[in-house]
């Protein structure tokens, strides 16, 4: 027995120098270390900051994108290493009987070795794969920063609708005692009814306005992981100023830097190396391994050998003699790389699309905004006084003053739409750049 086990021991030391040879002669010498991360190189004076901020730590979903690339690059280790050896025992239950003796135990080791290269090509296809998750999980911060900037500026820009209405209700309850005397002095009725239908109509309106945050709140504090209720408070906040750099410096950056486009390319790349191992397909792998057959005394002990235990090497040879089906996978390869190349210009005219959009959007939204400060609120504020002054005077009725408020409150939260429209529109370009920031 003990001749057994040295005999199994010596073989496993054998078989594992093998291993270990073919191992250097056949991995192959990319690198695999993680790809470099995509900064998230997105600053400005503006509200949205500190929430992406707390988004990248806090997101459930975020964290599964990291777990998945974790997990991507434990295999980029196990795709290099050999495959499993195995080890057969057998057991004869009637000894077949030999010269020098009954045989009783056969011991199989076998170690599997793929032909050189295939090994380093499975080793690129599993480290494109990782890096591809890679992409994915910081085009995911990127939709996150999209959606977050968004909801924030949406909450933002009703903050200064709601102030604006509240405000509008509170001149309108005051006008409404201004009224209510001239009807007990023998005004006219209808006025009353006027004022109060419209004072109504706002009340109504911060309602509704009220409700949209309250929505827009609830989604936001989901993405930002929040188990418990914590209100979203009031902004301070400003339009942005215009852009001192060209807008069109973003759509470069898109084509080079957008994460979607990086994430087909590392696929493009593991398609590559999948490509190169069915090319490989034609090629035998090998099998080394050692048998071992544990013997008994032979009948006439004093025969030559009596007792000896045989072993042998083995090596083994697959035989890829179906061409056709071979090919079929090289094929099979191939084109799904050529998809993946089509997949690539399908997306960068998709996102340069959207980029140009965003940048009509928001040079629109910074013309609106110098056309609201410079022209439209100055005129309406100056109307909306002249109007209240004539309307306590008896000069004006109270529909013209109705107009009049109504005009200026429209051109009011119109105003702050336009500024929120381009402080999300300068995030959305960000993000589609890949964090390229432009002041």
């Amino acid at each position: 027995m003990n001749s057994l086990i040295n005999r199994i021991f010596h073989a496993s030391l054998l078989l594992l120098a093998i291993s270990a040879i073919t191992e250097n002669a056949l991995a192959d010498q990319s690198d695999t270390h993680p790809p470099s991360p995509i900064p998230i190189i997105l600053t400005g004076n503006d509200i949205v900051g500190p929430f992406i901020a707390e988004a990248l730590e806090r997101n459930p979903g975020l964290q599964a994108f990291d777990l998945r690339y974790q997990a991507a690059r434990e295999s980029i280790a196990s795709s290099r290493a050999l495959p499993n050896p195995r080890v057969q025992l057998t057991h004869f239950v009637e000894s077949i009987q030999t010269r020098t003796g009954p045989q009783r135990q056969a011991i199989q080791l076998q170690q599997p070795i793929l032909w050189h290269g295939k090994r380093a090509r499975m080793q690129d296809a599993a480290q494109a794969q990782a890096e591809s998750l890679w992409h994915a999980y910081s085009a995911q911060q990127f939709d996150i920063v999209q959606e977050i900037s968004q909801l924030v500026l949406d909450i933002a820009y009703l903050d200064k609708a709601i102030a604006f209405t509240l405000e509008q209700t509170r001149l309108l309850q005051q006008l409404n005692s201004i009224v209510e005397e001239r009807v007990k002095s023998g005004g006219a009725l209808n006025e009353l009814l006027r004022l109060q239908v419209e004072t109504q109509r706002f009340e109504d309106l911060v309602a509704n306005q009220r409700t949209q945050r309250f929505s827009a709140a609830v989604k936001l504090e989901a993405i930002l992981g929040r188990q418990y209720e914590e209100p979203i408070i009031e902004f301070e906040w400003e339009a942005p100023n215009d852009l001192i750099q060209d807008s069109s410096l973003w759509l470069p950056s898109v084509q080079e830097r957008n994460p979607k486009i990086a994430i087909l390319r590392a696929l493009e790349n593991s398609q590559e190396a999948r490509k190169r191992i069915a090319k490989l397909t034609n090629k035998p792998d090998f099998t080394v391994g050692l048998n071992y057959l544990r013997t008994g005394d032979a009948l006439n002990p004093s025969a030559s050998g009596s007792g000896k235990d045989p072993w042998a090497l083995m090596v083994g040879v697959s035989l890829p003699i179906w061409s056709k089906a071979n090919n079929a996978i090289v094929m099979q390869a191939s084109l799904q790389k050529e998809a993946i190349a089509s997949q690539i210009n399908e997306q960068k005219l998709l996102l340069n699309s959207q980029a140009r959009t965003w940048i009509a959007r928001l040079e629109d939204s910074q013309q609106r905004i110098q056309r609201y400060e410079t022209k439209l609120l100055p005129i309406a504020r100056q109307a909306r006084d002249i109007f209240e002054s004539n309307f306590r005077t008896n000069k004006a009725s109270l529909l013209d003053l109705f107009d009049s408020e109504r005009t200026l409150i429209e051109l009011e939260t119109q105003y702050w739409r336009a500024a929120a429209d381009a402080w999300v529109a300068r995030w959305k370009l960000a993000t589609l750049s890949g964090g390229l920031w432009l002041n």
